[in-house]
């Protein structure tokens, strides 16, 4: 096994020859005289723990702290203090910029042996189980990448025969029962799509296509793609949009579809009485950005439920939602199109009843000819 790393970080040579003893033979020991000299060390190879003197010239070793956690690619390096500053504000310092440890001078070499070697212990166990996390995280993925694909494929002659045999079948007994058939692969190819999506959005190679396009015409058609819905259940599905609206956008249309379809299809799903709407708001605060609002009147949710249910495989309260079957990814999917749209999404009660899922994106301006040209 190869040895752990630790580098010893002093301006004084005496302090490095000690500490350098009292770790013995047990560990690969890299030597710095200044800050700057170990940042560069560590830039070019990171060692596994950092022994670090507080008083040296130049970049101190509170400075070295700060730059080392403030950096992605190094604030896991555990820093442990040495030094001959002994007041409690000192250690109280070090240990609010990130060090997990502080020993005093003089050295007791025992003691810096064993606190060395518990730390570095830790470290290996939490190293080992964020690649075990990692493993497990790549497995899941690619087990729902299998599985989906391995069940959507003999869905779709069961889905083409039964429709098939729907057009020629005069019997209405047996009509109705390959209807029912027809229904219930139809939800089961909805499920099997979410897992594919939810795969899909895991991965690294998921890019945005940012085009122009008029936003109300966009809008119009989204809505309108969920109208007989809406219909059907006898819901009043409204629309309303903020007048500083600009009449193009520039945003990945497909993306944006999608996101907003999921929240208007769960809003229309969750509610068998009165009315859904649409509203879209110009916000301009920190960054301009377009808020989606959609609000219903259906079952609501708990105060509980109102930020879990965007995690995997959630759904509200099953003594609610057990009419409404699925594993609880379509928001989960919503969730992260959001972000990667570089947005956010959240719900909140309706006041009266009901429920309202918000989303925001950036607001895009497309350049003025590709505006006029928007379609």
């Amino acid at each position: 096994m190869k040895r752990q790393t630790v580098m010893i970080v002093d301006d004084t040579p005496a302090n490095i020859e000690l500490l350098s003893e009292s770790l013995g033979d047990d560990y690969e020991l890299i030597f710095a005289t200044s800050g700057g000299d170990a940042l560069e060390l560590i830039q070019a190879d990171k060692p596994d723990l950092l022994l670090l003197d507080v008083m040296m010239p130049g970049m101190d070793g509170y400075q070295l702290c700060t730059l080392l956690k403030g950096d992605p690619a190094t604030r896991d390096i555990p820093i442990i203090f040495v030094t001959a500053m002994c007041q409690e504000e000192d250690e109280i310092k070090g240990l609010e910029l990130g060090a997990i440890d502080y020993v005093t001078k003089p050295i007791s070499p025992h003691i810096v042996r064993a606190r060395v070697r518990n730390h570095l212990e830790l470290k290996r166990y939490r190293d080992l189980l964020e690649t075990l996390s990692t493993a497990a995280d790549r497995a899941k993925k690619e087990f729902l990448r299998s599985i989906s694909h391995e069940l959507r494929t003999p869905l779709t002659p069961i889905l083409g025969m039964t429709d098939l045999v729907l057009t020629s079948e005069e019997d209405d007994d047996k009509r109705k029962y390959l209807s029912l058939v027809q229904k219930a692969a139809m939800k089961l190819l909805g499920i099997i799509e979410d897992l594919i999506e939810t795969s899909r959005l895991e991965g690294e190679l998921v890019r945005l296509e940012n085009t122009p396009f008029l936003l109300r015409t966009f809008l119009e058609v989204v809505v309108g793609e969920h109208a007989a819905l809406a219909q059907s259940k006898g819901l009043k599905l409204g629309m309303q949009l903020d007048p500083a609206l600009p009449e193009a956008v520039s945003a990945d249309q497909g993306m944006l579809r999608k996101l907003l379809s999921m929240i208007l299809g769960n809003a229309l799903k969750f509610t068998s009485r009165g009315e859904v709407g649409l509203e879209v708001q110009l916000w301009e605060d920190a960054a301009p950005r377009l808020r989606f609002s959609v609000s219903d009147t259906g079952i609501g949710l708990a105060q509980d439920d109102l930020a879990r249910i965007f995690n995997d495989f959630t759904q509200s309260d099953g003594s609610v939602t057990r009419a409404f079957p699925g594993l609880g990814l379509g928001l989960t999917l919503a969730r992260r199109i959001a972000e990667l749209m570089g947005g956010r999404i959240w719900a909140e009660a309706r006041p009266g009843g009901g429920s309202v899922f918000r989303f925001e994106i950036p607001l895009l301006l497309p350049e003025p000819a590709l505006g006029r040209e928007a379609s």
